[in-house]
């Protein structure tokens, strides 16, 4: 059911005041501090209307209101408009991505910090899954006769390597061959892999060998995607034991975790650059109902992943928002000019 433009208005007023001061507001003081060109009593009625219609409450006693979670996410799809940061903060943001970065892990990990320090609240960054990637390039560095190290470029330039001790020698120039015949197979197979980060152990090196790659591709152990977190604990300071215990424990299974936060991308289907808002209950993580998950969603290749931070329900989401949608815009940047370094290789 759509509400009136009087509704909005009161509504708009009613949830910025709440999320200024965290207090209920009545009709007088909606008048008197929103300038609002209604009778007190004309405001009482819209009032009592939009607490039918389930985008307010009361609280305890009080006359005043504040909103639901109905209310809020009106307000964030339909009144919020996302604050345009200060040259200031823009220039902060661009300045902390100035150092030259080369590797995803320490953009990520870099993030997180950024956006925690940008808004007090918990910084989260969850590694672009690769599910659905394909292999582009692999590289066998020869270390001994029993070491190698395995690097693994996938199509998203995403990198992954890992140092591997074989259970029979091997010498550089059989190592070369298994390089370029392997490549060379890969450019005709349309193989899918999940993070790839463990190569062969014994046997399975003389899959390569005969040619057996899709084996060697398969039977590869595929580790979760990453996972980082800044200042989560900063957020439960009027939290009890308990609440604040059951939500660590949970966030310190990287992969528990990042399997929710997956599934959000999954389902929700943000564009690129864009900002939204998650509230606690929709995460499904307890503990957290009584927060909220501003987050977006940057870009390798065909892959997505997502920054964001958790904070409480009464935040500023305006200006929240258009940090996080400078912060995107700048990981964007740097994850191009990474791609653009691999595509000369």
């Amino acid at each position: 059911m759509s509400i009136s433009d009087r509704e909005k208005l009161v509504l708009n007023a009613i949830i910025n005041y709440y999320l200024t001061y965290g207090d209920t507001i009545g009709s007088r003081t909606l008048v008197k501090k929103y300038g609002i060109d209604l009778s007190s009593a004309t405001i009482r009625n819209v009032m009592a209307d939009l607490e039918d219609l389930g985008y307010i409450e009361k609280t305890h006693t009080s006359s005043g209101r504040i909103p639901t979670d109905k209310g809020y996410k009106y307000y964030l799809s339909e009144l919020l408009k996302v604050e345009k940061i200060t040259q200031e903060e823009k220039e902060n943001i661009e300045l902390a991505y100035e150092q030259r970065i080369n590797e995803l892990d320490l953009l990520l990990k870099k993030t997180s910090t950024l956006l925690s320090k940008l808004t007090t609240y918990a910084g989260i960054v969850v590694e672009t899954s690769t599910f659905a990637d394909k292999i582009k390039r692999v590289e066998l560095v020869y270390i001994d006769s029993y070491t190698i190290f395995a690097v693994i470029v996938m199509e998203s330039n995403n990198i992954k390597s890992k140092k591997i001790s074989l259970s029979t020698p091997t010498d550089r120039k059989e190592l070369e061959k298994v390089v370029n015949d392997l490549n060379n197979k890969l450019t005709s197979c349309n193989l899918s892999v999940f993070d790839i980060e463990r190569f062969i152990l014994g046997s399975q090196y003389d899959n390569i060998i005969n040619g057996n790659e899709s084996d060697f591709l398969n039977d590869s152990v595929a580790e979760e995607s990453k996972f980082f977190v800044h200042n989560m604990p900063g957020i439960f300071k009027d939290k009890n034991v308990s609440e604040v215990s059951e939500v660590m424990e949970l966030f310190s299974n990287r992969n528990n975790v990042t399997q929710i936060f997956e599934e959000i991308v999954k389902n929700k289907n943000i564009a690129n650059g864009s900002v939204d808002v998650l509230f606690g209950d929709e995460l499904g993580i307890k503990g957290l109902e009584d927060f909220s998950f501003v987050y977006s969603v940057y870009k390798i290749g065909n892959s997505q992943g997502i920054l964001g931070v958790i904070g409480p329900k009464r935040m500023p989401y305006s200006k929240t928002m258009g940090l996080i949608k400078q912060v995107t815009k700048e990981v964007n940047k740097v994850i191009t000019n990474i791609e653009k370094k691999f595509d000369k290789t």
